[in-house]
């Protein structure tokens, strides 16, 4: 029993030592029923685990304690972003998350210690706290700061593709954050694990990413955290957009967005992507004043025709990076079938940060509205300070300080690009 719910507890039994003398004290504490608990009921139900002439645990009374003094008596009731109903019956205290995006925001939340397994994404890469290629952490103040115990330390309870039920059931979670591409698993794991699990994630509309970390919030009883999360990042985004949405359209640049890089050349067949891969709809860019060349085709990623790039003729290409021996930029700009693109000839190839890391990133989406806003338009943003923004930002989902300026650091590229 946590610090918290020893003090509801306590709580209740002043409650019940003044306002109660119980004749006969409750047996059963109805959490799942209509009605809401009452003080009575939550009293006689203390004082007489307290006298011993109940059958109740100290969980289940210090439960009711804080059903009845947090949520009004009733269990709390939430939506995930599926649309499944899942009730709570007990303060979370024991959370696992199976994806960078939601491990994410339960450190931003202030609920980092809570987190008791993850994802190889969360603990044995850069998805939220920054790594290199060769698996070295990068700012070991991150790692070590945001859990308990350090993330790459938290117990691994799912891969990629397969979660271990196992390992799940073994560290009794109050409540599991699942990422929205498993949420056909979510009732099959609440049964295996016997655990509420709740679905959420963003995609890349920035809509997406506020709806997210509003039901987080919810599913985390942080609703007033969640309201500030979102407007710090409300504040970013309006200080980019207050000036790009001046700028009258025929006078805005025309951008081509590669976010799976160019390692591999112009299209992995293993992977199908790298260069030619895109999407039509990416919200840093489009706040950043761009106009992305691929808005009119279908929705979502797309592999499109190295011609159909030379026909856009984008004034300016940005590839995504996430290493610092990343030739995706070198090689767009050497490749001879690219070389009539004006982006090409004006040598107007940028890295910017990769969009993805096992989801989408909320910090690096977020520092891409301003980084992009600086490429396309360098004196309309000459006075941002990109290293203070984007400790700013990374403090603001980590709760450490300078992890920006360590993670660009290594890239070399935010540190490199005269912007």
């Amino acid at each position: 029993m946590n610090l918290s719910r020893i003090g509801i507890f306590l709580v209740a039994c002043i409650t019940a030592a003044l306002l109660f003398t119980p004749v006969s004290a409750a047996d059963s504490l109805p959490l799942g029923a209509e009605d809401a608990l009452t003080g009575e009921l939550v009293g006689e139900s203390v004082c007489g685990y307290l006298l011993g002439t109940n059958d109740l645990s100290l969980d289940e009374v210090s439960d009711a304690a804080y059903v009845y003094v947090m949520w009004d008596g009733k269990p709390k009731t939430v939506t995930d972003m599926t649309g499944r109903s899942i009730t709570f019956y007990r303060p979370v205290e024991r959370i696992i998350t199976n994806n960078p995006d939601n491990t994410r925001l339960v450190i931003a939340y202030g609920d980092g210690d809570l987190i008791v397994g993850s994802d190889e994404c969360t603990i044995d890469s850069g998805c939220v706290c920054p790594m290199t290629d060769d698996s070295e952490l990068i700012c070991e103040e991150c790692w070590e700061a945001v859990t308990s115990g350090g993330l790459n330390n938290l117990p691994l309870t799912n891969d990629r593709y397969t979660p271990n039920h196992e390992q799940m059931v073994s560290l009794s979670p109050d409540l599991i954050f699942l990422w929205m591409s498993w949420e056909d698993q979510a009732d099959d794991m609440e049964e295996r694990v016997g655990a509420p699990v709740f679905v959420a994630g963003p995609d890349f509309t920035y809509e997406s990413v506020t709806d997210h970390a509003r039901a987080m919030g919810e599913a985390l009883s942080k609703e007033d955290e969640a309201d500030e999360l979102i407007a710090f990042m409300d504040n970013k985004v309006t200080m980019v957009t207050d000036v790009t949405v001046t700028i009258p359209d025929d006078e805005k640049v025309k951008v081509y967005f590669a976010p799976r890089g160019a390692k591999k050349g112009f299209y992995d067949a293993k992977e199908g992507r790298d260069f030619t891969r895109t999407y039509n709809t990416y919200f840093p860019l489009e706040m950043a004043g761009g106009i992305n060349v691929a808005e009119d085709c279908a929705d979502g990623n797309v592999n499109v025709a190295l011609e159909q790039i030379i026909a856009w003729n984008p004034d300016v290409i940005l590839v995504s990076c996430s290493t610092p021996d990343d030739a995706g930029v070198d090689f767009i700009l050497e490749a001879p079938e690219l070389q009539s693109i004006q982006a090409i000839q004006d040598d107007r190839v940028y890295n910017v940060f990769y969009p993805h890391c096992r989801g989408r990133p909320q910090d690096k989406n977020l520092i891409n509205v301003i980084y992009m806003a600086k490429i396309l338009y360098p004196d309309k943003f000459a006075d941002i300070d990109m290293e203070e923004e984007g400790n700013e930002i990374m403090a603001e989902f980590l709760g450490v300080d300078g992890v920006y300026s360590e993670y660009a650091d290594y890239l070399k590229f935010p540190n490199d690009q005269q912007i």
